[in-house]
This record gives C-alpha cells, sequence and structure tokens, in this order.
C-alpha cells in the first residue's frame, strides 16, 4: 500500500485529524485510550489482558517483598539489582529496539528523548509516514525481544533467577505505553489510518483516518 505524503495527510478533502498532542501531552492521550469503554468484544480482550499484566506485575512485588522477607538477603537485593538493570540497561535497549524497527520500516531519521513533565522516555521517527500496524510492530518489538532475552537467562543463569523475574515483571509494566497503542491500532484495525511525528519542529504527534 502507498503511502500518502505528510502534505496529503493534512489536505481535509481526503484525510481527517483523529488525534494530536505534544509530545509532553502523550501520557494523557495513553491514559484516555486505556480508560475508553471499549466498543468491540475484542477491544475488551486487549483491555483485560493490560489489567492483567499489572495485576500480575502487583502481585508478584508483594509476594516477593512480603512472602519471601525472611529470604531478604538475596531476593531483596536481586531485586534492587534488578530495577538497576532496567534503568542502566533495558531501558536503553528497549529504546534502541524501536528505533532500529523505524529504521527497518524505512525512517531516514530516527531519535531519542524524554519528557520531565511525565518521566517519560521515546523513540520517535522525525516526519516518517506509518500505518497504524507498523506503528503496533515498532510498539511490541521491544517487549518481545526483552522477554525472551530475560526468559533464557532464568534458564542460562539460575543462580539470578530473582533478578531476572523481576526485571521481567518491571518491563512488562513499563511496556504499558506499548500495550495501549498495540490496543489503539486493534481498536481501529478496520479503517485506513495513519500517525507520524514531528517531535523536532512542532513536538506532536498526530493521527490521520482517510475519508
Amino acid at each position: 500500500m502507498k503511502k500518502p505524503s505528510i502534505d496529503e495527510l493534512h489536505n481535509p478533502n481526503f484525510y481527517s485529524l483523529v488525534e494530536s498532542f505534544k509530545i509532553d501531552e502523550m501520557m494523557v492521550f495513553l491514559m484516555k485510550e486505556l480508560n475508553s469503554k471499549p466498543k468491540t468484544n475484542q477491544s475488551l480482550v486487549m483491555k483485560v489482558i493490560v489489567i492483567a499484566l499489572m495485576a500480575c506485575a502487583g502481585a508478584f512485588v508483594g509476594y516477593t517483598l512480603g512472602g519471601k522477607l525472611k529470604e531478604f538477603d538475596i531476593p531483596l537485593i536481586q531485586i534492587s539489582w534488578a530495577f538497576l538493570f532496567l534503568l542502566v540497561v533495558l531501558l536503553p535497549i528497549h529504546e534502541g529496539i524501536h528505533g532500529l524497527v523505524f529504521k527497518l520500516l524505512g525512517a531516514e531519521k530516527v531519535g531519542f528523548g524524554w519528557t520531565p513533565k511525565s518521566f517519560m522516555v521515546y523513540a520517535y521517527s522525525q516526519k516518517f509516514v506509518m500505518t497504524l500496524k507498523e506503528n503496533a510492530i515498532v510498539a511490541v518489538m521491544p517487549f518481545l525481544i526483552i522477554t525472551m532475552a530475560l526468559i533464557l537467562g532464568i534458564f542460562v543463569l539460575p543462580s539470578y533467577k530473582t533478578m531476572f523475574v523481576s526485571a521481567l515483571v518491571f518491563h512488562t509494566y513499563g511496556c504499558l505505553g506499548d500495550f495501549i497503542l498495540i490496543k489503539y491500532y486493534w481498536k481501529n484495525r478496520a479503517k485506513q489510518m495513519f500517525t507520524y511525528d514531528d517531535i523536532e519542529g512542532e513536538k506532536m504527534t498526530y493521527f490521520f483516518e482517510k475519508d
């Protein structure tokens, strides 16, 4: 499918602007989508999956810190290391995977940034038009790759199992925004929609639908 240019997307005779927001306001968009009422059984399933992941993360942390408190010497240290591992190692890798997938899809310019307003780190493809399906692929790849790597680590280095499991839970919870973007694609999969970022200029993200 030939994708429209940015000028074509802004032509009201062919496309309608569905969503637009400053990058600092992306969290508002994500929370709105998370809390939106499902219109189909499929979107309800996606919402249940997101909530279940959050519940699993909370249950694991509560169980580890509470039920295993007596084993405090090793597990709690490994959980602390897992959080540090997430920030120092997994976060850059996560965003790097986003950037690599942008490039594989054809983006000419990829960048990275963070917004102090919502403490969110992000990757972007400057003025690269994508379908919602492509956007969902970009969103899901870090979760898939890092999850497989951490599960492998659990079996290869079993003495660090608590650290790897903790990192897996922390990372999965941190992927919530990516899951919501996948949910947004699934909700609108029957529509012909496109998105692009203009972070270096207007600091905006746009979603358009073909009329």
